[in-house]
């Protein structure tokens, strides 16, 4: 027969496990902010140069291009 465990030692053994799924669970959203805001970073960083790309052919055109214009210049 296994050994008679206590209703307190029963808590502390489910408390102990619950507190180390929790901590994983920090662990693992931790890993994910970080992975997002890179994502952030990098789309930001993306904007900032297509805004500069755009500033740029404005200048050279005299006027704010639309798409089509601007892939007829490209192409």
């Amino acid at each position: 027969m296994p050994p008679r465990v206590s209703p307190s030692e029963g808590r502390t053994a489910a408390l102990s496990a619950e507190r180390a799924e929790l901590e994983a669970a920090i662990r693992r959203w931790r890993r994910e902010e970080e992975y997002l805001t890179l994502q952030v970073r990098q789309a930001r960083e993306q904007v900032r140069y297509y805004e500069g790309l755009l500033h740029l052919l404005k200048n050279d055109w005299g006027r704010a291009p639309g798409v089509r214009d601007m892939l007829r210049k490209l192409g």
